[in-house]
C-alpha cells in the first residue's frame, strides 16, 4: 500500500497545494484528532532530543509521514470536484421548495466520504462512483423577494480521520420567490371565469345521422316521421374576448393579497392554456402557452412595489 501511495506521488505537481488560480481554494488543516497527534509527535521528538531515544526519533518519523499521507490523499480526494447550479431558480413563498444541482467528478478517482454543507448545515455524507451526482436542496422563504443562494462547502476527513479539507463554493445564483399562490374571492373567480365554462352551444339545425354522432343529440320527432335518424347541430361559440389582469383595478385590496389571488389566476389561466394580459403600471406583459410568459410575471411579482 505505502508503495503504491509513493507511486503516486512521485509525479506529483506540489505547487498545486498551494496555487489554485481560478478555482476555489483548498483548505487543509489538522482536526482535534490531528492537532493530538501532532502533539504526541512533537513530544516524542523532544524525548528523542533530551533523552538521546532512538525509539522516540522513530516514532515521530512515522507518524509525521503518516500526515504527510495524510495530505496528499485529502486534497486528492476533494480535488477535481466541482458544484454546478442553474443561474436563477424561481420559487414559490412559502411553500416547500427543491433546489437541484449536480456535483461534478472531473476525475477518473472514486472520491470517497465528502461532506456536503449548505449554509453551515450538512446536508448528506457521499461517495462519489460517478461522474455526475445529483442533489438537492430543501428551501423556503416566508415572504417574496429576490434572494442569494448560500455557501456550499465540500468537507472531508479522509482517509485517517486526523486532517481536514474543505472548499468553498460561494454563489452567485438568484432565488425569485414569488407570492404563494391563494384562491381569490368569488367575485374574482366570476370576472376571470375560473371554474367556469364560458362555451356556449346555440342550435343550428338539423343534419343526416353519420356514424359516430351523440346518441344525445338524435332528433327523435323528425327521425320517427321520416324513418331515418337525424341530429341535432349545434354552433360553439368560443369566448373570445381580451382578459386583462390590471393590479391596478384593485387598489381596494391589500396589496400582497392581490399579489397572492394573482398568481392563482395566472397558473390557472397558463393550465387551461387561456391567454390573458398582464398589466401593472406601465408593465404589460402577454401570458401565453410559453412557460417563459409566465415565468417573466412570477418574476416581476417577486419583487414589484406597489
Amino acid at each position: 500500500m505505502v508503495a503504491s501511495v509513493i507511486k503516486r506521488i512521485l509525479p506529483y505537481n506540489f505547487k498545486n497545494l498551494f496555487v489554485r488560480n481560478s478555482k476555489p481554494k483548498i483548505y487543509i488543516y489538522p482536526n482535534l484528532h490531528g492537532i493530538g497527534l501532532g502533539l504526541f509527535v512533537f513530544l516524542c521528538f523532544l524525548i528523542s532530543v533530551f533523552y538521546e531515544n532512538n525509539s522516540g526519533l522513530l516514532i515521530s518519523i512515522i507518524i509525521f509521514f503518516i500526515f504527510f499521507i495524510s495530505i496528499f490523499i485529502s486534497h486528492q480526494n476533494i480535488n477535481n470536484l466541482s458544484v454546478n447550479f442553474l443561474n436563477e431558480y424561481l420559487l414559490e413563498a412559502e411553500s416547500n421548495n427543491f433546489i437541484k444541482f449536480n456535483i461534478i467528478n472531473n476525475s477518473n478517482e472514486r472520491k470517497l466520504n465528502i461532506d456536503i454543507d449548505f449554509e453551515d448545515r450538512n446536508l448528506i455524507n457521499l461517495n462519489f462512483d460517478n461522474r455526475v451526482t445529483s442533489q438537492s436542496i430543501g428551501y423556503q422563504k416566508s415572504t417574496r423577494g429576490i434572494y442569494l443562494l448560500g455557501k456550499i462547502t465540500l468537507k472531508s476527513i479522509y482517509p485517517f480521520g486526523i486532517i481536514r479539507t474543505k472548499i468553498n463554493y460561494p454563489q452567485k445564483t438568484k432565488l425569485f420567490f414569488y407570492p404563494q399562490a391563494l384562491k381569490p374571492t368569488e367575485d374574482l373567480l366570476q370576472k376571470f371565469e375560473i371554474n367556469i365554462s364560458n362555451k356556449h352551444d346555440e342550435f343550428d339545425g338539423i343534419d343526416d345521422y353519420k356514424k359516430g354522432d351523440s346518441g344525445s343529440r338524435i332528433a327523435w320527432k323528425k327521425s320517427t316521421i321520416k324513418d331515418k335518424k337525424y341530429v341535432k347541430t349545434f354552433n360553439t361559440l368560443e369566448n373570445s374576448k381580451l382578459i386583462i389582469l390590471d393590479l391596478n383595478a384593485y387598489k381596494h385590496l391589500d396589496f400582497e393579497i392581490l399579489l397572492n389571488y394573482s398568481v392563482y389566476i395566472l397558473n390557472y389561466f397558463f393550465r387551461n392554456k387561456k391567454n390573458l394580459t398582464f398589466k401593472h403600471n406601465d408593465k404589460i406583459i402577454s401570458l401565453t402557452e410559453n412557460k417563459e410568459s409566465l415565468d417573466q410575471i412570477l418574476k416581476y411579482l417577486s419583487d414589484v412595489k406597489k
